[in-house]
This record gives structure tokens, sequence and C-alpha cells, in this order.
């Protein structure tokens, strides 16, 4: 009889074993916390913020349109004649809870939000890096395992085997074990375990490695440094920079869809960074109001010392060559009255 500690092991065993699961299971963890990236004010209530994001999110843009008196966001295909930019200019959408499927104008049927200027949406990017996670967990896992194999039981035949079985069950379960046959003895040889594994340090390195880059393209900071010292303040912010480009082509993309939807639907929505991302942007604000740029007329000015030293020096000759004359004059004019 299966125990429920049993299923759940198996259940959650496979969030690493299977592949699948384990990269669904990063996607879904990753776009639970992007949830958090931006704040709406202002939106009717059949426009929630959470599932307008959602279809951004995954789909790359939603189409907001009004459907029986309501505004409602949906995904679709884009399609219909390029405009002279080569874009779209028709959305098709399909929704069998409203009983629509209609192909709309893409400037006067509605608002199109789209979450980057491309609409490629989070999901290549929460994608290749859940991927790459999903690879590194099952090694490291399995280099997890295999550390505990310290050497091998090999036995000469059934009944050996059996009684080998035993004897490592009931080591496993906390219980001495007494042999009590010399057949066990003479029929199992013990052979060690020469297979040389990649260090579980490294493996977790890779590991952090992944979730840091992973964090960073979607605008998080994450300390990684392969350093063993101490980070300076130079290392700590020199990332910085290149976390808030996407964030901010994203956010500006949602205000130019809002101001879209205010203008044609009378409404009064705002949106804006919120949580950790705002947190980031507005200390990536202060640092650079915080630089200070120096003028030339801010330069300290250079003492001219060599020339200083020259003048003082002639000065100082000149009165001591008048003195020497004077005296050498007195002498002369005595020597003659005498």
């Amino acid at each position: 009889m299966k125990t429920y500690k049993d299923n759940a092991y198996k259940i959650y065993q496979a969030l690493t074993k299977d592949k699948d699961k384990s990269v669904n299971y990063y996607i879904d963890s990753v776009l639970n916390k992007t949830q958090s990236m931006f704040i709406y004010d202002g939106l009717p209530e059949t426009l929630p913020p959470c599932e307008l994001e959602n279809i951004m999110q995954t789909n790359g843009f939603a189409f907001v349109t009004e459907v029986n008196g309501n505004l409602y966001a949906f995904s679709g295909g884009l399609g219909g004649e390029p405009n002279v930019y080569y874009k779209p200019t028709l959305v098709t959408v399909a929704n069998p809870a409203l009983n629509l499927s209609k192909s709309f104008n893409i400037e006067n049927d509605g608002v199109l939000f789209k979450n980057d200027y491309l609409c490629r949406g989070l999901m290549p990017i929460i994608g290749k890096n859940a991927v790459l996670l999903t690879d590194c967990n099952i090694s490291l896992n399995t280099a997890a395992i295999f550390s505990r194999l310290t050497m091998l039981i090999s036995a000469s035949d059934d009944k050996t085997k059996e009684s080998a079985d035993l004897f490592i069950e009931k080591l496993l379960n906390g219980d001495f074990s007494i042999i009590a046959e010399n057949a066990f003895l003479n029929g199992i040889k013990l052979q060690s375990n020469s297979i040389q594994h990649r260090p579980l340090t490294d493996l977790i390195e890779l590991m952090q490695y992944y979730k840091s880059n992973l964090l960073a393209e979607i605008g998080l900071n994450s300390n990684y440094n392969m350093k063993r010292e101490r980070l300076t303040q130079g290392e700590t912010l020199m990332n910085v920079d290149d976390l808030l480009p996407f964030v901010e082509n994203m956010l500006t993309e949602r205000k130019n869809a809002v101001e879209k939807l205010n203008a044609k639907y009378g409404l009064n929505v705002t949106v804006d960074l919120k949580s950790a991302w705002k947190t980031e942007k507005e200390n990536n604000d202060k640092n650079t109001e915080n630089v200070e740029t120096i003028t030339p007329e801010e330069m300290p000015e250079t003492p001219e010392t060599e020339t200083e030293t020259d003048e003082t020096t002639e000065t100082q000759e000149t009165p001591e060559t008048d003195e020497n004359n004077e005296t050498d004059e007195t002498d002369k004019k005595q020597n003659d009255n005498e």
C-alpha cells in the first residue's frame, strides 16, 4: 500500500526528472513574479490588470475593444494588409464565452496593448532560461544522488544478493544487522567507485548564474559573482545599467496604449512600475543625479612652482650686489683722503 509520503515524493520528483513539468514550473514561477511589475489605476471591472498583463506577457500583445458595452482584452492573430511600415492592420479574435469571432481594425476598432515594441512578450526569455535551469537542475540532482555512492557491491548468486539487499535496507532504516553466514562474506565483493563526477559547487554556481541571468533579462538585479571575495561597490553596481532598458521599453508601450485608451473611451487610466522594478528605477535615477560633472572653470589651478622660484632667486640676488658695490666705493674714498 502506497503512503501519502511516497505519492508526494513521486509527484514533486517529477518537477526535477520530467523536463516538461520542470520547464512549465519555471515559466509559471517567473510569470507569477512579473505580475507585480506594473500597477494600473482606473481600469474597468471587465478589464482586470492581471488578465491584461498575462495576455501581453505570454502572447506579446493584447487587443482591448468594446463588446456589448464593456471593455475586454483579447489575444488573437495579427494580419491584414501591412501599412507603410509593414505592420499588421487587423487582429482576429475568437472568444467562445462572448460568442465572438471577428477581425478588428487595429487603428479604429480598439487599442493594441503591446508588451514591447516587437510584440515578443516574455515567453522567449523565460522559456529559454527555463530550459537551461531544467537541464542544470537534473545534473545537480544526479550529482547529488551519486555522491551517496562510495562503493559498489557485487554478489555471486541470487541468495547472496538477497542477503546484501536486506543488509543495506536495515542499515538505511537505522537497524543494526548481523551477518551470520560465511557464505555471505565470501559471496560478495566491494568495488570502489572510480567514477569522477563534476563537483557540486560548480553546478551550484552554474545554477546561480542561470537564475541571475534570467532575473537580469526581466529587469531584476541579482548580485551573482564568481569571486570568492567580497564585492566592491563598483562591482555591485556595474550591471545596473543593463537591467532597465527592456523594462523601460515595456513601460513606454503601456503608457502609449493607456493614452490611446483614455482618448478613445473617455477613461482616466494610469500605469507605472511597481514593486522591485520601481525601486530599481528610483535607485538608478538617484545615482544618475548624484554624478557630478566637473567643468573647466571648476578645475583646480596648477601652481607655477618653477616660475616663482626663479623670480625669488633673482630678487634675493639683486640687493646683495648693490650692497657690495656701495661698500667698495666707500673704501676707495677713504684711501684717497688719506
